[in-house]
C-alpha cells in the first residue's frame, strides 16, 4: 500500500487577504507604493466604448478595421500575437506602426484629453512617485511628463542605458518620480527589427530573461520593486508571462513551508482586477503568496474610491487628519535678509506654531556642520510655497544692481526659479512698494508669477493676528495652495 505523504490532512488552500484602507493610505503618503497601471484603465470609456477603456483592445480593433477593410476572408485578431501572424513577411509590424508614427501619417496622436479622467485625477494627486506601467504605448508617459516635466525617470526593460542610468542614480534615498516599462514600450528606432515589446511568446521569454538577469548579483531595479508595495489596477492576467513577473518581484516572500505555513510577509503587493476569471491559476498563485485580490469595487469605481480617500478632507471622511497632516508638509519656505530676521522670525511663529504648518526657517531647521548652501537649495527645490520677505533695504539693492544683484538671499530667488511647481507669496514690509518698476526686477529673478504680494507694512510682524486683513490673506492663499481649504 502507498505510503501517505506527511501532512497530507492538513488544508492549505490560500485564504483571500482583506485590503486595509488605513494601511493603505498611510504607505502612500510614505511612498511606500509603486502603482502598477495596466492597458485597461489608460483611455477614456466615454470616447472609446468599443474597447471599454482598454489600449491593447484599442490597437487591436483599428488594425482589424484596417484590415478588413483590404481582406474580404478576414477574421478579427484578438490578441497581439493574432496580429503578429496575420502580418505579411516584408510588412512593417502594425502595432509597431499605429503606436510610433505621427498622426498625420497615421499613428496615434497621444492626446491628453484621451486618457481616462480616473487615472488622470488620480496620477495628478502626485502621491505615486512611482509607476509601473504593463504597456507598450506612450500615453501614461505623455500624462506623467505633463504632470512632472523633465523630473521624470523613464526606466525601460527593453532599453539597457536607461537601466543602467537607474542603478547609478539609485540609493535607500531614492525619490525621483518613475515610470518603469517592464514589458518594453514602442519606441522609434533605427534598424531592422524595431519591435523592442512583447508581442509575442518568443518576446516574452526574451523579457523575462531579462528580467531574471536584473534579479541576480546586486542590481537595484528589482530590490527597488521589492521594497515596495504594489497596487495594480486594470491589468489583464491572462498572458502566462505575468505570472514570471510576479513570481520575480514577489520571490522570497509570503511563500509557504513544507508544513502549509506562511512565511513572513516582508512585501505585500495589492492586486486590483475582480472580474478578470481569464487565468484562475494566476489568481489562486497570487493568493497563495499573500495578495490581495480587491473585490468590492470594479477598477473604476476603485479609483474614484482610493482619489477620495487620499485626498478628501470631508469631516466624515477617516482619513481627513492624514489628508491633511500630509498636504501640511507641502513645505513653505521663508526667504529673507539678515536684517529683516525679527520679521522672519515672527511670521515663522504665527504659521508655523500657531497655524501648525509646515515651514523650513533656517533658524530652526539648519543644524550645526551642515552644508548651508546645499541644503538651503534642496529645501527649496522640495517646497510649494516661496515667501521672500521684502524691505526697503533690498529694494535699494535692486535698484542699484538689477537683475545681476548677488547675495544669498537673491540666490534663493534664483532656486526658485528653478522649481516649476513653486507658488511665490512677497511679503512687503517697512514701506516696500510691491507696485514699483523695482519689484518687477524681483518678479524677473524669482521667475514665477509674483506680482500680487501681500502688504504687511502697516504694522510690525510681530503684532500679527489671524485676524489682520494681509495676514488673513496670506493665509488663505497658502491654505489654498496646500489643499488644506477649498
Amino acid at each position: 500500500m502507498a505510503r501517505k505523504p506527511k501532512n497530507a490532512n492538513i488544508d492549505i488552500r490560500p485564504t483571500a487577504r482583506v485590503f486595509d484602507e488605513q494601511a493603505f493610505v498611510d504607505g502612500v503618503f510614505n511612498d511606500d507604493y509603486i502603482l502598477v497601471v495596466g492597458s485597461g484603465v489608460i483611455l477614456d470609456r466615454k470616447q472609446f466604448p468599443e474597447s471599454g477603456g482598454d489600449i491593447n483592445q484599442y490597437i487591436i480593433d483599428e488594425i482589424n478595421n484596417d484590415r478588413r477593410g483590404v481582406q474580404t476572408d478576414f477574421i478579427n485578431h484578438k490578441s497581439f500575437t493574432d496580429v503578429y501572424k496575420g502580418t505579411k513577411q516584408g510588412e512593417e509590424d502594425p502595432i509597431f506602426r499605429l503606436l510610433t508614427r505621427d498622426a498625420d501619417d497615421g499613428g496615434i496622436e497621444y492626446n491628453l484629453n484621451d486618457i481616462s479622467p480616473e487615472l488622470t485625477k488620480l496620477l495628478r494627486t502626485r502621491l505615486f512617485k512611482f509607476i509601473v506601467t504593463t504597456t507598450i504605448d506612450n500615453y501614461l508617459e505623455t500624462l506623467l511628463r505633463d504632470i512632472w516635466g523633465e523630473e521624470l525617470r523613464v526606466v525601460n526593460i527593453e532599453d539597457h542605458r536607461s537601466i543602467t542610468d537607474f542603478n547609478s542614480a539609485y540609493d535607500d534615498k531614492y525619490n525621483q518620480p518613475t515610470l518603469f516599462y517592464i514589458f518594453g514600450k514602442a519606441r522609434k528606432k533605427d534598424g531592422s527589427n524595431p519591435r523592442h515589446f512583447v508581442e509575442i511568446d518568443e518576446d516574452a521569454i526574451k523579457c523575462i530573461e531579462k528580467w531574471m538577469q536584473l534579479d541576480e548579483g546586486n542590481k537595484s531595479i528589482v530590490p527597488f520593486l521589492r521594497k515596495k508595495r504594489m497596487l495594480a489596477l486594470g491589468c489583464k492576467f491572462d498572458n502566462w508571462y505575468f505570472r514570471f513577473f510576479w513570481y520575480i518581484i514577489t520571490r522570497g516572500f509570503g511563500i509557504r513551508d513544507r508544513d502549509g505555513n506562511p512565511n513572513t510577509i516582508d512585501n505585500l503587493a495589492i492586486i486590483f482586477n475582480p472580474n478578470d476569471n481569464s487565468d484562475k491559476n494566476l489568481r489562486d498563485y497570487l493568493t497563495g503568496i499573500d495578495v490581495c485580490m480587491h473585490e468590492e469595487y470594479d477598477v473604476w469605481q476603485f479609483m474614484e474610491r482610493i482619489y477620495e480617500m487620499l485626498t478628501s478632507t470631508s469631516i466624515d471622511s477617516p482619513f481627513r487628519e492624514m489628508v491633511l497632516s500630509k498636504r501640511r508638509e507641502g513645505g513653505i519656505f521663508i526667504s529673507y535678509k539678515s536684517c529683516d530676521v525679527l520679521a522672519a522670525s515672527s511670521l515663522f511663529c504665527k504659521l508655523a506654531r500657531d497655524n501648525d504648518l509646515n515651514v523650513w526657517f533656517d533658524n530652526v531647521s539648519l543644524n550645526v556642520g551642515d552644508p548651508y548652501e546645499h541644503v538651503i537649495h534642496e529645501a527649496i527645490g522640495k517646497a510649494k510655497i516661496f515667501i521672500p520677505i521684502l524691505s526697503p533695504v533690498i529694494a535699494k539693492e535692486l535698484e542699484k544692481q538689477g537683475e545681476s544683484i548677488a547675495t544669498f538671499y537673491s540666490n534663493e530667488w534664483r532656486w526658485a526659479a528653478e522649481n516649476p511647481e513653486l507658488a511665490v507669496f512677497p511679503v512687503a514690509i517697512d514701506g516696500y512698494n510691491l507696485r514699483s518698476n523695482i519689484h518687477q526686477t524681483f518678479v524677473s529673478i524669482v521667475g514665477h508669477e509674483a506680482t500680487t504680494g501681500i502688504d504687511m507694512t502697516e504694522k510690525p510682524l510681530s503684532s500679527l493676528t489671524n485676524e489682520m486683513v494681509g495676514f488673513a490673506k496670506l493665509l488663505s492663499s497658502i491654505k489654498k495652495r496646500l489643499g488644506i481649504e477649498e
